[in-house]
């Protein structure tokens, strides 16, 4: 393996801690572990286009919005509907957006800090919302957010 060209090795599948790389650091040839190589992911600055998912849920009509996909686009229909979400996961994070409207609303209830409605209107509407002390909160985006009257 030692006289083998990196092209011709085989692929790892998966890669714990441990795991060793080659690297050149400053013209000498080192070894890093995966765990030394990640150990400040936490401290991760995202510059450029960023992508969250490409496997995205799309709602129609009315219906419970899933927490397995970070995103869910909502196409309007003529008829108002209500969307609902369920209980996250403590720091789980949720875009919901409005791609169309033929004169149909959504609204988004259920779990929402306040006992707050989430209301998407017009294409473009979003909502980016953060899960925690067990409620979704919303922290971002330009759908209306309406708090029942006290």
């Amino acid at each position: 393996m030692a006289d083998s060209k990196l092209s011709e090795l085989s692929s790892a599948t998966s890669v714990s801690g441990s795991d060793t790389l080659y690297i050149v650091q400053s013209g000498t040839s080192k070894k890093v572990t995966t765990g030394t190589l990640f150990a400040d992911a936490g401290n991760v600055t995202l510059r450029g286009n960023v992508q969250v998912e490409s496997n995205v849920q799309s709602l129609a009509a009315a219906g419970i919005v899933t927490l397995d996909q970070p995103v869910t686009t909502l196409a309007g229909t003529s008829v108002n509907g209500v969307i609902t979400i369920p209980t996250g996961v403590e720091g789980q994070l949720k875009i919901v957006t409005m791609i169309s409207t033929v004169g149909g609303d959504y609204t988004l209830h259920g779990n929402v800090a306040g006992s707050a409605n989430v209301n998407f209107n017009n294409i473009g509407d979003t909502a980016t919302l953060l899960y925690i002390n067990s409620k979704w909160f919303v922290i971002g985006g330009t759908a209306a957010v309406l708090y029942p009257a006290p």
